[in-house]
């Protein structure tokens, strides 16, 4: 498990600690051999194979009889063979049928998944003990009809190992082997109950979403049910391929942003060339324009699996040139600092000599070399380039919760783009945001706003940076790794990816596995050798919140009291860094 520090996750006003959902999602993946399963806390416990979701039953909070880890792992242990023993197939034929007849078959399935667990792994019977005396208890309170005095007689005989249930005067029999074993006694059940007692009861134990089921066995083969556990559960699950549909970016040449210096000044635009944005003429020739291609990425990840992520090149107007302008001149000089500081280190190393080399100049005191008998009596200067070997990605949330401080993250945007730019090192500026305006069920539009990428770093400023606005949720991971995907196309030797956030990841049904998302999605961009920095704006946060952040960032984490000291932090970690990739 992993050696976390202590933090929450809060949700419809509820607080779970962050450190034993996690630990409860290593167990998962663990006993399930999926690596992208999700863990999330719901009425009931069931495992869901469209979302490939865990969810673990909200009966174990706030109780004094047991703790809530203990609680969830009792649904984890008692529940994860259903994923390698359930015809998932079969499942949609129980849309139809009755609250009580789906009641009966989840039992059914529920005793099935108990009996594999405990034949794999014997030695949990002691950790189940508990949860089972307390679910028990549950079971003998007083029902309201026939129907709930059936389906809690029925699951107290599961969960005492029984063979059968007696209930009015008849024995039940409640072992089946497969899932259409199960299908076919809980209807039977029903149909022979209901000549006795009403069968109408919406009394619940167990739940299952039989109509997402459905839709989803047109797109994948769900799981058949297994002859031996052991055999299925050695199974892999592939990644999908994610799939990116982007337009190609002008080139060089076409760039055409007003105020470049230099060598850049060259690089005008062919006014000639066809408009490929559906824009005004004006935003064109600046280079910048709504990207009108299909451009999606999906996140394969159980936490994002209703997420869409659209990718916008913002439109801008020439007008904002002169704003942009200005900040550049306020922010010039801090930039410059930093690029002659590294512009030093790198003159150094290029124009640095060194002695006692076999080939190249004879040294002008070479007494050392020649007492101790070496041959190495030579001087040779050095011819390392002046290219810096990195790449850079800026990403700002522009969530809700960022509009006080957008202003502070643009501004510290400004200023890296100049050092960068000046540097001629690759960068990528975006901002996203999830439009919860937009929200439907099984679909979450996310978008990325492109105000500057890798190609057009070199010739042109994030001028759209200006127009900017708070908007929606924010889901950290799904961007990270978006992000990462770009950056693990680069050769450059060091990459980094700089995040401007001001609280914990939340969006559409991500409030409680938003944190181990984005957690773990830093956690692979280590893993391919890409530093993920969060710049944390700590306005308005519990303690709680910071040590999560601090969790998520593996303290890779710089942390400013206010937006407007981003201007003064930034260059400071810019420099570090750079300084770091030279000597």
């Amino acid at each position: 498990m992993r050696n976390i520090a202590y933090s929450f996750i809060k949700f419809n006003d509820e607080v779970i600690d962050s450190k034993i959902m996690m630990e409860l999602t290593d167990l998962t993946r663990l006993l399930l051999k999926q690596e992208k399963t999700t863990v999330m806390v719901r009425k009931f416990s069931y495992f869901n194979p469209v979302d490939n979701v865990f969810n673990l039953s909200f009966f174990w909070k706030h109780r004094q009889d047991i703790s809530e880890l203990e609680g969830f792992r009792y649904d984890i242990l008692t529940r994860y063979p259903s994923i390698f023993i359930f015809d998932y197939a079969l499942y949609s034929k129980m849309k139809e049928e009755s609250r009580f007849t789906q009641q009966i078959f989840l039992s059914l399935e529920y005793n099935r998944t108990r009996k594999y667990a405990l034949q794999e792994r014997p030695l949990i019977v002691h950790m189940i003990g508990p949860g089972d005396t307390i679910m028990m208890r549950e079971y003998e309170k007083p029902s309201k009809s026939d129907a709930e005095k059936f389906l809690k007689g029925f699951n107290v005989a599961i969960l005492k190992s029984e063979d059968s249930f007696y209930f009015m005067d008849e024995y039940f029999n409640i072992i089946t082997h497969s899932t259409a074993e199960s299908i076919k006694l809980a209807i039977e059940m029903t149909d022979y109950l209901s000549r006795y007692i009403s069968v109408s009861s919406k009394f619940q134990i167990h739940d299952m979403p039989f109509s997402e089921i459905e839709s989803a066995i047109r797109k994948d083969d769900l799981r058949k049910d297994a002859q031996k556990l052991e055999s299925k559960s050695n199974e892999d699950q592939q990644d999908e391929m994610r799939q990116i549909d982007t337009k190609t970016d002008r080139d060089a040449g076409q760039a055409n942003m007003i105020g470049e210096t230099g060598d850049n000044a060259s690089h005008k635009n062919d006014h000639g060339k066809q408009n490929d944005y559906n824009d005004d003429v004006d935003d064109y020739h600046e280079g910048f324009g709504t990207n009108t291609g299909d451009n999606h990425f999906m996140d394969s990840y159980s936490a994002n699996h209703n997420a869409v992520l659209n990718i916008v090149q913002p439109k801008i107007n020439l007008t904002n040139y002169t704003d942009y302008k200005s900040l550049y001149d306020i922010y010039h000089s801090t930039a410059r600092k930093i690029i002659l500081e590294i512009m030093q280190i790198l003159d150094y190393k290029i124009n640095s000599i060194q002695d006692n080399r076999s080939s190249g100049r004879l040294m002008k005191n070479p007494v050392g070399p020649m007492i101790t008998g070496s041959h190495k009596v030579f001087t040779k200067k050095n011819t390392e380039s002046r290219e810096i070997d990195a790449a850079f990605t800026l990403i700002i949330d522009q969530s809700f919760s960022m509009m006080e401080n957008l202003e502070g993250c643009r501004n510290g945007a400004i200023i890296i783009n100049n050092v960068l730019k000046t540097l001629e090192i690759p960068h990528r500026i975006i901002s996203h945001h999830e439009d919860t305006f937009e929200v439907m069920k099984n679909h979450y539009p996310n978008t990325i706003y492109e105000h500057m990428d890798f190609e057009r770093s070199k010739y042109y400023y994030p001028v759209s940076l200006l127009n900017i606005e708070a908007s929606g949720d924010n889901r950290d991971g799904m961007i990270l790794r978006h992000e990462m995907e770009l950056l693990n196309r680069r050769n450059e030797k060091n990459k980094f990816i700089i995040m401007f956030s001001d609280g914990l990841p939340s969006a559409e049904e991500y409030n409680q596995s938003g944190i181990i998302d984005t957690h773990e999605a830093v956690q692979e961009a280590a893993k391919n050798g890409i530093g993920v920095i969060n710049i944390f704006i700590n306005q308005d946060n519990e303690e709680n919140t910071l040590e999560a952040i601090k969790n998520i960032y593996d303290t890779n984490v710089v942390i400013v009291d206010d937006a407007e000291d981003i201007v003064y932090v930034l260059p400071q970690l810019m420099q570090r860094l750079l300084t770091q990739m030279l000597l």
